[in-house]
């Protein structure tokens, strides 16, 4: 009879014992939802070390500073003419049938004193852009602009420099599933979008309300009232939707076409066509009229950018004074909850269906 130890009793003899795991290591928790969250973290890490990230900041605000600053300098020509350029022309000069006011004299004080009004007033309305609420609406302007250009960029390149340098084989062994790898991709952009549009506003209100000092024109707060408040709140809300919804096009794209060429080209053009698409539907459901140019006219009314201008609008009225859409807001949000659903679910059954093997 052998009384050599057999291959599992030499097994447990020699096993090493576990590592203690150091102090300052803190396991954090492992349910999906906790995931997901470090993993965002994660995400915009990446974000502020990337080079790219430099670059569009670099970018985006001298183009904010100069805008405000073209405002600026469209106060001051107002400011440098003369008194004299806002005083009726003289009768000599303006035609009989056109039968507007002119001079037949020389100008007398009160006349001088009404020209010295009508370009008070012609600099405080040439500089309203520089105050709020007016102010507000020139940085959504350039936010519904160059901020969702650089949104999508961003977005495409997050999901398709993946597969471009080949570290999505590597992700994906790493512990997380392939969906809590996407998803927090989708909410580090949200993040990122959300935190941008308030550094945007705040800037821009404050460098508008710092060059309104040069102008020389008292601040009004008379609209800061809690209404005013709340539909502000609201309109930033749809103003982070409107460049998120669109990154999530190019995160879908980027992940379809596994590239980031596919996410930023194929986005961009998307927004490009909504521009120049919709109308020609408007224009060739009137022409045709009856039921198919009715339909033909009701087909922009489901595109994104008509979508995310109404919701901008609806508040718009409450927040600059501008006109209502046409739309409700709940057909907006409606309409673009199926965006989201559709580009997020796609790319995440995509994700978990190919082989990256």
């Amino acid at each position: 009879m052998s009384t050599s130890p057999n291959a599992k009793e030499l097994t447990e003899q020699t096993a090493l014992p576990a590592p203690r795991r150091s102090e300052t290591v803190v396991m954090g928790r492992a349910d999906f939802l906790s995931i997901i969250l470090r993993l965002i973290g994660v995400e915009l890490y990446k974000f502020r070390r990337r080079a790219m990230s430099k670059v569009i900041t670099a970018i985006a605000l001298p183009i904010l500073i100069l805008t405000f600053l073209v405002l600026t300098a469209f106060s001051f020509i107002y400011i440098y003419t003369p008194v004299e350029s806002y005083l009726p022309p003289k009768c000599t000069e303006t035609a009989i049938k056109e039968k507007q006011p002119c001079l037949d004299h020389l100008p007398t004080q009160d006349d001088l004193a009404h020209a010295a009004q009508s370009k008070s007033e012609a600099i405080q309305q040439g500089s309203t852009l520089l105050r709020l609420p007016a102010s507000l609406a020139v940085v959504s302007q350039l936010l519904q602009s160059v901020g969702l250009i650089f949104s999508v960029i961003i977005a495409g390149t997050i999901t398709g420099g993946e597969y471009g340098v080949g570290t999505i084989r590597l992700m994906f062994t790493r512990g997380p599933t392939r969906t809590q790898f996407l998803l927090s991709k989708v909410g580090a952009m949200l993040a990122a979008i959300g935190l941008s549009v308030v550094l945007w506003v705040i800037t821009g209100i404050l460098l508008g309300t710092v060059l309104n000092l040069f102008v020389g024109i008292a601040l009004n707060f008379t609209f800061l009232t809690g209404t005013w408040i709340v539909h502000t709140i609201l309109y930033l809300v749809a103003l982070v939707l409107d460049l998120f919804i669109y990154a999530m096009l190019a995160l879908c794209l980027s992940t379809l076409g596994r590239s980031s060429a596919a996410g930023v080209a194929g986005a961009l053009l998307w927004w490009i066509l909504e521009g120049i698409i919709g109308p020609l539907f408007v224009y060739t459901g009137t022409v045709i009229k009856g039921v198919w140019g009715d339909i033909l006219k009701a087909v922009p009314d489901y595109f994104i950018g008509v979508n995310t201008t109404t919701l901008l609008q609806n508040q718009d009225q409450y927040v600059v004074g501008g006109q209502p859409s046409f739309l409700s807001d709940l057909h907006a949000v409606l309409v673009l909850a199926v965006y989201l659903v559709v580009f997020i679910g796609l790319a995440c059954w995509v994700n978990q269906q190919r082989d990256i093997t």
